[in-house]
């Protein structure tokens, strides 16, 4: 997770089953974002795929678990719950609507947040060749802030063999309680104002190629700008490349086992600023010792740094950042219904003022069918991209009609 589940990009879009263990592994999908690491960045832009295979609308409750390693400033525990619709207005095109309320805690309990979400998105072909997906949403936090979330995506395929992508996205940075949702501090240099709420606003293109012998071979680049309040705007550039093989590669209706996969991925960000502190709104103290809210801002800490001492931000944002990873996933359904997917990856990672050092992770989504109308799909994912190590759960209850 390059950044410590560094985006989400809409709080409430919820991925399907089918959309995971495609975009996980197959070479033959839309989306050229197939061969990442099990990374929140990966599994954020899934959850913004309405199910385009399936040709019924459905009704979801979702719900999401997220922890993470760290100290009291970067540990940022949440619990996501709500619901989707998503209607089918033809074969070829739907509409979906979604709500979450989630809830943000520190290792300190003292120290919580919240913010409910509504968005509402559109999905579907524009001509025979071209996707077009456009999503717009609000979240209203407990700090008497609202953000606004947005997606655009153009994806095109010139040839059963290519596919070409690009679009845009403004999403909420949630790495952090400052970060996520911002902070109010009662005294020092920002006593009555809001610091943080950090808003990730980026453009990515992309493009995928099937070549011969089973290889696939991907690649995209882009850059944006983090902004935030009271904190200074951060300009990055992010791409990654790599090369795919399907060692395996059945429809569901020839094989229990649909897919078996390995590849290789370079993975690439930088930022122009380091705003990976706390100052004036740390919830330690210089001293390290914890703050309580009615000293908030008194950490005597200064909002200003250098990449060795980042300045106010509460994201993770080195000039540089390079992995290479290898990949392996599998994928597989049985008659009832029953659908796995498994990756696993592993690797080095370096970024500004480390050394190169390993790299690893785990994801698994399952499909339980109750009947043809009802499935709760459930997934897993635990890796240490960044400086961090972090793990979530997120389930659903999909219901047809």
């Amino acid at each position: 997770m390059c950044s410590r589940k560094r985006i989400v990009f809409a709080h409430l879009a919820l991925f399907v089953v089918f959309a995971i263990g495609r975009s996980l592994g197959q070479s033959s999908t839309n989306d050229p974002s197939i061969n990442r690491p099990v990374s929140q960045a990966e599994l954020d832009k899934l959850k913004h795929d309405i199910a385009a295979d399936d040709s019924q609308s459905s009704l979801e409750a979702i719900t999401e678990y997220h922890n993470e390693s760290g100290d009291l400033n970067n540990r940022l525990n949440f619990w996501r719950y709500g619901g989707r619709l998503n209607f089918r207005l033809n074969s070829a095109a739907s509409l979906y609507i979604s709500g979450t309320r989630t809830q943000y805690t520190t290792l300190a309990s003292i120290f919580s947040g919240g913010g409910t979400n509504f968005t509402a998105g559109y999905k579907g072909q524009v001509s025979e060749r071209t996707e077009l997906q456009l999503e717009g949403g609000a979240t209203r936090f407990n700090t008497a802030s609202t953000t606004i979330n947005a997606l655009a995506g153009l994806n095109f395929k010139p040839s059963d063999q290519t596919t070409i992508y690009v679009n845009g996205t403004r999403s909420n940075v949630e790495e952090s309680l400052l970060s996520a949702t911002g902070l109010r501090p009662l005294v020092g240099p920002f006593a009555g104002h809001l610091v943080g709420l950090v808003m990730d606003n980026r453009i990515t293109g992309g493009i995928s190629q099937k070549l011969p012998h089973s290889l696939d071979a991907f690649g995209e680049g882009g850059f944006g700008n983090r902004t935030g309040s009271s904190i200074e705007s951060n300009f990055f550039r992010h791409a990654r490349a790599g090369l795919g093989y399907d060692v395996v590669s059945n429809s569901p209706d020839e094989s229990n086992v649909t897919l078996v996969r390995a590849s290789y991925q370079l993975n690439y960000f930088g930022f122009d600023k380091n705003l990976f502190g706390y100052g004036g709104a740390s919830l330690l103290t210089a001293a390290g010792r914890p703050i309580v809210p009615a000293t908030l801002g008194g950490d005597s800490i200064s909002p200003s740094g250098t990449f060795a001492q980042g300045a106010v931000g509460g994201y993770f944002s080195p000039q540089y950042f390079v992995s290479h990873v290898g990949r392996f996933d599998l994928q597989g359904n049985n008659d009832s219904g029953f659908r796995y997917s498994i990756s696993a990856f592993a690797g080095s990672q370096s970024y500004t003022g480390t050394n190169a050092h390993a790299v690893g992770g785990v994801g698994a989504t399952v499909e339980i069918p109750f009947g043809e109308k009802v499935s709760l799909p459930v997934t897993y994912a635990r890796d240490n991209f960044g400086p961090f190590t972090q793990q979530f759960v997120l389930g659903r209850l999909v219901i047809k009609f």
